[in-house]
């Protein structure tokens, strides 16, 4: 397990139903606080739900997001004043958010919104657009196109107040020397090049693992590999060891405080 001189947060992780072990796995990864998506079974779309898993033992700090729509099913939303205090944010991860009005109320309640693209550039043009007439923030998940980084670029240069995370399986493989399905899917060698290049100006703010338990569909993400890769960032000259301390703790910590949850590590 590498050990890095400042706390690790994970801001994008499923831990599904089983709390207890995945904390388990996070903690003896060097994760020390990891938040968690909706898309568990049930879906965290109500308080009783949200509630339960707080209640069991955990090994390191985890905090919840919530659904954005009942069932994750992009209709009904949930009730996002009474869940806002027991979540960090709102997310229905897994699923694009295709009721713009839906977006437009959400932005307008001051509450983090985790963003999944799906298909990235598409649905990052049309949330961007969205944001831009009604403010808020957004953030948004697993980039992984250089078409993204560009247009991610633009918007904060135009003042939207907006953050993003890549994984690192999108900085380490191509789609050329790794055939597996991954959501978003992998890219290419010239995509990334340009996550290194948006990690180390500052385009892109967060590394997060993406972590989900078997079995999983899509995807190769671990909290095992999530720092040794991350800290491959360094080894390469890609990022200084300060850079990676604000994609792993710093800038996490500042996105958490936008969805007015207080942390303390």
């Amino acid at each position: 397990m590498i050990k890095l001189g400042f706390p690790i947060i994970d801001l994008h992780t499923h831990l599904r139903n089983n709390i207890t072990l995945h904390t388990k796995f996070a903690k003896e990864s060097g994760i020390d606080v990891v938040i968690y998506m909706a898309n568990s079974s049930p879906p965290l779309d109500n308080l009783r739900t949200i509630k339960k898993p707080l209640k069991e033992k955990r090994y390191c700090r985890a905090i919840p997001v919530s659904a954005i729509t009942k069932n994750l099913a992009g209709k009904e939303m949930v009730n996002i004043e009474k869940i806002k205090p027991y979540v960090v944010g709102f997310s229905d991860d897994g699923k694009c958010l295709s009721d713009l009005n839906i977006l437009k109320y959400l932005l307008s309640r001051n509450v983090l919104v985790f963003a999944h693209l799906e298909p990235e550039i598409k649905m990052l043009e049309k949330y961007l657009n969205v944001l831009s007439s009604t403010g808020g923030h957004l953030h948004f998940q697993h980039i992984s196109k250089k078409e993204s980084i560009n247009l991610i670029k633009l918007a904060k240069k135009d003042g939207l107040k907006i953050t993003c995370e890549t994984c690192p399986h999108y900085f380490t493989y191509s789609r050329k020397n790794l055939e597996t399905k991954v959501n978003p899917p992998l890219a290419s060698e010239e995509d990334i090049s340009a996550i290194e290049r948006g990690l180390a100006d500052g385009t892109i703010d967060v590394i997060a693992s993406d972590y989900a338990p078997p079995p999983r569909k899509t995807g190769i993400s671990g909290f095992k590999s999530f720092l040794p890769l991350s800290y491959g960032l360094v080894l390469n000259s890609v990022l200084t060891e300060k850079q990676l301390e604000e994609k792993l703790y710093l800038n996490p910590r500042k996105i958490i405080a936008k969805g007015n949850y207080k942390i303390r590590i």
